[in-house]
């Protein structure tokens, strides 16, 4: 440490010297720029078993504690790849005939946006169907609004057609597919994309002074359902008198003598 501080001070004198444009001494210059020892050096000061560490370490009294925090390291680094490829997966060009087929994969057909001569929305009709889409089964009928898992290559106002039909079923009959029934149709509207209400994760390790918390919000489609086809839909009577409710008439008792 010694030597170290003499060579600093000699280099500041060296410098204060140049600035002030004086031509030293040829002995100071060569003192200066002279070789330094390697006996003196302070890379030989060092022991030969030193080796400097390129990353943190943190210290512990148990081998379970690193093993541990390598493995945090590790879930870490699979959570980042796995973001990096749903980020991949969201940026990359999909052609016409890749996105019909991976929506024909979860259960839907987008048909086109919807125009504002379409009267799609009926009055309702006592029939019902029960759709997949994705790994979510759902029952509707019309004029129902249901919320799936963000719906890929579709925006709001795009008309929808929900193939993946499992049963259908009406006063009169019922149809159940094997598993889903080809001929019968669901015809739905995007209303809206938003996000569900936060969720908090927290992982806690007792002892470990390990503690983890993250906040998720779930993307999320709003569909209309607008019309349902395969199946004979009854006619609604509608006569002219409103309905009434049904009056319990009093019971007459039969008074003893």
């Amino acid at each position: 440490m010694a030597h170290r501080r003499c060579l600093h001070s000699a280099l500041l004198h060296a410098t204060a010297l140049i600035s002030l444009k004086k031509s030293p001494p040829l002995s100071i210059v060569k003192a200066l720029t002279s070789k330094p020892n390697p006996v003196i050096t302070t890379s030989n000061l060092e022991p030969s078993w030193f080796i400097p560490w390129s990353y943190v370490r943190h210290f512990s009294s148990r081998k379970s504690d690193d093993s541990e925090n390598e493995a945090e390291m590790e879930e870490s680094s699979d959570g980042e790849g796995e973001s990096d490829e749903m980020a991949s997966d969201m940026a990359r060009d999909y052609s016409p005939e890749e996105k019909e087929a991976e929506a024909a994969a979860i259960g839907y057909k987008v048909v086109g946006p919807l125009q504002r001569s379409d009267r799609v929305f009926k009055d309702y009709e006592p029939v019902f169907a029960v759709v997949q889409i994705g790994s979510h089964q759902f029952k509707v009928s019309n004029g129902d609004s249901i919320f799936t898992e963000r719906l890929k290559f579709c925006e709001v106002n795009d008309k929808l057609i929900l193939n993946k039909v499992l049963l259908l079923g009406s006063p009169t009959q019922t149809i159940i597919g094997r598993p889903i029934l080809p001929d019968a149709a669901v015809h739905a509207v995007v209303e809206e994309h938003a996000l569900d209400a936060k969720v908090i994760i927290f992982k806690k390790k007792r002892r470990k002074n390990y503690r983890r918390t993250k906040g998720h919000r779930q993307e999320l489609t709003k569909l209309r359902i607008t019309d349902i086809q395969g199946i004979e839909k009854p006619e609604i009577k509608t006569d002219g008198k409103p309905l009434k409710a049904a009056v319990k008439k009093p019971e007459k008792i039969a008074a003893t003598a």
